[in-house]
C-alpha cells in the first residue's frame, strides 16, 4: 500500500517546479481536477463491474486508465496538448469535458461538466505533469486502506486551503461538523442539505451518521445516496466538495457549483424544502452585486451570514431542524440584524447555543457559536453551553486543533440539562432587541464582600489538588529522586497542568509494566505460580487449538536476546514475544460492492483515520452486533500503523480490523499494555508505541509478562491511579476557575472597575 501523505507531499514538491502554478491556491485547483479524474474513473470502473451495460459518461480517449495509468505514457508537450488543444479537429481533455453530455446518466455527465467548467490546467511542463500524474496512480482508490487513509490527507489539503488566503471560509474543524450532525441527528430519509458546502464535511458527516445509524439493507443504501445535497460558489472547494462525497460512495453526489444567495427567493416552494440543514455559511465575506435585492426588502444587506440566516429558514420544511455556525456579529446588533433574528425567532424554536473559543477557526480569531433550532414553533428558551479550551492550553492552533473528545461534557449534558457555571438559559421575553450575546449569569458575582469566600474556594481547591499528588507521586515512585521530592515539597504547582499530569500517567504505565507498582503485593503473595509456568500453559493451550485446526500454526520465533530486555524484572516474571500469548483473527478487506452490515462480515471494519494518539473511540452503537467478548480485544491497521480499538465493542465501516483473542492471561493487562508507549522494544532497544507499529512488528517485540494474579492486581493499581489523575485534573480546572474569579476581585476592588479575565 502506498504511503499516501508521501505521495501528495511528493506531488507539492513537483508542482512547484513548474513554472505555471503560482502559489497554493493554483497547486490545489491542479491537484483538486486530477485527483477527482482518478477517483471517478475508479468508481466507473467499480460499477461496469456490478452493473449490467453501465458505460462511463468519459469518453475513452479521456478516462484516466486509457492515458494516464501507464508510467511510460504521453508526456512533454504531447501531454500538455491532450489536456489543452482548442483545436475542434483534436480537442484536448478540459474542452471535451466542458462540452460533455449522455443521455443514460446525464446527472453524472453533469458532474464532470460542472468541474471542468470551474477549474484550469495551470501545469506548463508535461513532463513535471507526467510525475505527478505516476505519483497519483501510487494511490489505489478501490482499496479500503488507501481510501481511508486518503481521509487524513484529505483534512490537510483543506487545511492547505485554509492557510492559501481563502479566510478559513472553506475549512470547519473535523471535531465541530461531528458534533453538529450528531445533536441534529439526521435520520434515514430526512433530506439534508448545505446551501454552503464548502469541501462537504458536514455532508460526509451527515453521510457517516446515518449510515452508522439507520442504514440496514441495500434499500436503505439507495434511500441514503438520494437524500444529501450540497451547494458551493468557489471552484476549488466545489472539486474537492464533489470528490470527498464520491470517496464517500455517493454513485452520484447532489453537489452543485452554484451561488446559494442568488437562489430566487420567492421561488423555494415546499418541493425544495428540506428536512435538516448543517451549515457554516461564509461570514465577512463579499457578496456578488444586487444579490441583497433577491431577499424581502426588510431583510436586505451585505453580510452574507445574515442573508443565510433567511435563506435557510425559506429551505426549512415544518418541523425541519437546523444547526449552523455564525460569529457573534450575527448574532447581536440592531437594525436588520435585529429584524433578521426576530423573524428567526418567532418563526423557530432556538433551542440551544454552544458559545466557542475564538481560536476555534485558527488561523481566524472570531467569537463563533453554534446555534441549533427547528422550524415550526416560536423560541421559548434558549440555552447556552460555553464550552472551554483545554486544561493549560491557551488557544487552537495549526497543532492543536480541537478534538471531539473535548465536547464529551456537552454530549452528556444534551438530554439531561442543568444550569451552572457553564450552561445557564433565558427566557425569550427577557432578550432586549432579539439580543442573543448573553453571558452566563450562574458565574459567581465578585463582589469586595465576598472576596474571603472566594479565597477560601482557591485555598480549597488547592489543598485538594497538592494532597492528591501527593498521593500519586508517593504511589509511583518508590524511590523518587531527589529533584522530584523537592517538587513535590516545596514546588507543587509546576505539577498543577496538563502536560505534567499526562507524564504523571506515563510514569504509571512504565511502572506498572516494568513491576514496580505491585512490589508490596508480591512479598504479600510469595507463593503465587511463576510467569514462566502461565507462558508453558499457553503454549500447551495453542499446540491444543493447532491440532484442532482451529487456529494456523505460528512461524518460529526468534530468541529474546538479553540486551532485548532494557530493565530488571521481578523474579517471578518473564520476557516474551506478543504473539505468542494471543493469537489474531483477521478481518477481510471490505467489498465496496456489498451492505457492510451483512452478518457474514464476522469481524467489523473502522475508519484508521479516528486515531488519537493510537486510540479509536466513539464509534460504536447500540443497534450493531458486539464483535468482541470480555475475552478479546480489536485492532485496526492500514499496513503501515495499528491502532488500538477496545474491549465489548461494536464494529464500524473502515480499514482493515483484527481481534486479538487472548490466551491464558487477563485480557485488561493486554489492553493496558496496548496503551503504553513503553511496551514494546525493538531489536535495537528502541520504545515503539501505537500507532507507529505495524502487523510484523507488533507479532515480534518483546513483553514483559508477570504472573496472572499480579496481571489483575496491575490493572486494579492503574485504573485507581488513573481515577486519581482524572480527579486532579478536575480539582486543577476548578482551581484555575476560582483563580480567575479571585483575580477579578482584586482588581475589581484596588481600581474600582470592571475588569474581564479570559
Amino acid at each position: 500500500m502506498a504511503n499516501v501523505g508521501a505521495v501528495i507531499s511528493s506531488i507539492r514538491n513537483i508542482m512547484r517546479q513548474d513554472r505555471g502554478i503560482s502559489g497554493d491556491a493554483q497547486r490545489l485547483e491542479q491537484l483538486g481536477w486530477m485527483l477527482f479524474l482518478k477517483i471517478m474513473d475508479d468508481k466507473d470502473q467499480e460499477l461496469e463491474v456490478i452493473k449490467d451495460n453501465y458505460v462511463s459518461v468519459i469518453p475513452e480517449k479521456f478516462q484516466w486508465r486509457n492515458w494516464a495509468t501507464n508510467t511510460e505514457g504521453i508526456t512533454g508537450d504531447e501531454l500538455i496538448n491532450f489536456i489543452d488543444s482548442n483545436e475542434l479537429a483534436n480537442k484536448g481533455l478540459f474542452l471535451s469535458l466542458r462540452e460533455i453530455k449522455s443521455t443514460t446518466n446525464p446527472k453524472r455527465a453533469m458532474i464532470v461538466k460542472e468541474v471542468f467548467d470551474g477549474t484550469n490546467n495551470y501545469m506548463k511542463s508535461g513532463y513535471e505533469m507526467r510525475k505527478v500524474i505516476n505519483k497519483l496512480n501510487e494511490i489505489d482508490f478501490t482499496k479500503s486502506e488507501d481510501k481511508h487513509v486518503f481521509g487524513n490527507i484529505y483534512e490537510s489539503i483543506l487545511q492547505e486551503l485554509r492557510d492559501a488566503g481563502n479566510k478559513g471560509e472553506y475549512y470547519t474543524p473535523r471535531a465541530v461538523t461531528q458534533l453538529m450532525t450528531m445533536m441534529t441527528d439526521p435520520k434515514l430519509g430526512d433530506k439534508v442539505l448545505d446551501p454552503a458546502a464548502g469541501t462537504g464535511g458536514f455532508l460526509s458527516a451527515a453521510i457517516d451518521h446515518v449510515r452508522d445509524n439507520y442504514v440496514k439493507t441495500v434499500d436503505d443504501e439507495a434511500l441514503l445516496q438520494n437524500s444529501i445535497t450540497g451547494w458551493e460558489l468557489k471552484p476549488v472547494a466545489y472539486v474537492l466538495g464533489l470528490t470527498n462525497l464520491i470517496l464517500h460512495e455517493i454513485d452520484v453526489p447532489d453537489y452543485h457549483y452554484i451561488d446559494s444567495l442568488k437562489k430566487e427567493y420567492n421561488s423555494i416552494g415546499k418541493k425544495d424544502q428540506v428536512d435538516v440543514i448543517l451549515a457554516n455559511p461564509p461570514f465577512g465575506a463579499s457578496i456578488a452585486d444586487g444579490v441583497e435585492t433577491n431577499f424581502p426588502s426588510t431583510y436586505r444587506c451585505k453580510e452574507s451570514a445574515d442573508l443565510f440566516i433567511i435563506l435557510m429558514l425559506q429551505l426549512l420544511k415544518q418541523n425541519g431542524r437546523c444547526a449552523i455556525v455564525l460569529p457573534d456579529s450575527s448574532i447581536t446588533g440592531d437594525g436588520v440584524k435585529a429584524r433578521i433574528r426576530e423573524k428567526w425567532l418567532t418563526e423557530c424554536n432556538l433551542h440551544t447555543i454552544i458559545r466557542l473559543p475564538q481560536s476555534t477557526f485558527f488561523p481566524a480569531t472570531v467569537a463563533t457559536n453554534l446555534l441549533f433550532f427547528e422550524k415550526g414553533k416560536p423560541t421559548n428558551e434558549i440555552w447556552y453551553y460555553k464550552h472551554e479550551l483545554p486544561l493549560g492550553q491557551k488557544s487552537y492552533s495549526k497543532r492543536k486543533v480541537i478534538q471531539f473528545e473535548e465536547f464529551k461534557p456537552i454530549v452528556e449534558w444534551w438530554h439531561e440539562r442543568k444550569e451552572s457555571d457553564k450552561a445557564w438559559k433565558i427566557n425569550f421575553k427577557d432578550l432586549k432587541n432579539f439580543d442573543l450575546d448573553i453571558k452566563n449569569p450562574n458565574e459567581i458575582a465578585v463582589q469586595y464582600e465576598s472576596s474571603d469566600k472566594l479565597y477560601g474556594l482557591y485555598d480549597n481547591a488547592n489543598s485538594i489538588a497538592d494532597s492528591l499528588i501527593t498521593e500519586i507521586v508517593n504511589e509511583v515512585f518508590v524511590e523518587p529522586s531527589d529533584i522530584l521530592e523537592n517538587i513535590i515539597s516545596q514546588h507543587k504547582g509546576l505539577l498543577k497542568n496538563q502536560d505534567s499530569i499526562k507524564l504523571l500517567k506515563n510514569a504509571i504505565f512504565k511502572e506498572a509494566i516494568h513491576g514496580k507498582l505491585t512490589s508490596e503485593w508480591r512479598k504479600q503473595n510469595i507463593n503465587i505460580e511463576p510467569a514462566s509456568t502461565l507462558l508453558k500453559k499457553i503454549k500447551a493451550e495453542k499446540k491444543k487449538l493447532i491440532e484442532q485446526k482451529k487456529i494456523k500454526k505460528e512461524k518460529n520465533l526468534a530468541l529474546i536476546l538479553k540486551e532485548e530486555i532494557p530493565c530488571e524484572l521481578p523474579d517471578s516474571w518473564i520476557a516474551c514475544k506478543f504473539i505468542q500469548i494471543v493469537h489474531y483473527r483477521k478481518g477481510k478487506k471490505p467489498n465496496s460492492l456489498v451492505n457492510k452490515k451483512d452478518d457474514k462480515y464476522s469481524i467489523p471494519y473502522i475508519d484508521i483515520a479516528a486515531f488519537e494518539k493510537g486510540i479509536i473511540s466513539n464509534y460504536t452503537n447500540d443497534n450493531k452486533a458486539v464483535f468482541c467478548t470480555k475475552e478479546n480485544i480489536l485492532i485496526v491497521w492500514d499496513g503501515a500503523r495499528i491502532g488500538l480499538v477496545g474491549k465489548n465493542i461494536s464494529g464500524a465501516v473502515g480499514s482493515t480490523l483484527a481481534k486479538i483473542e487472548v490466551i491464558g492471561c487477563n485480557v485488561d493487562y493486554i489492553y493496558l499494555l496496548l496503551q503504553s508507549n513503553f511496551l514494546f522494544f525493538n531489536k535495537n532497544q528502541k520504545q515503539a508505541g501505537l500507532p507507529h507499529m505495524n502487523g510484523d512488528l507488533l507479532d515480534n517485540l518483546v513483553i514483559f509478562l508477570p504472573p496472572k494474579e499480579e496481571q489483575q492486581a496491575i490493572v486494579e493499581k492503574v485504573d485507581l491511579l488513573m481515577n486519581k489523575c482524572q480527579k486532579l485534573i478536575q480539582e486543577i480546572e476548578t482551581l484555575d476557575k476560582h483563580g480567575k474569579t479571585l483575580m477579578k476581585a482584586m482588581f475589581n476592588v484596588t481600581f474600582d472597575t470592571k475588569t474581564e479575565i479570559v
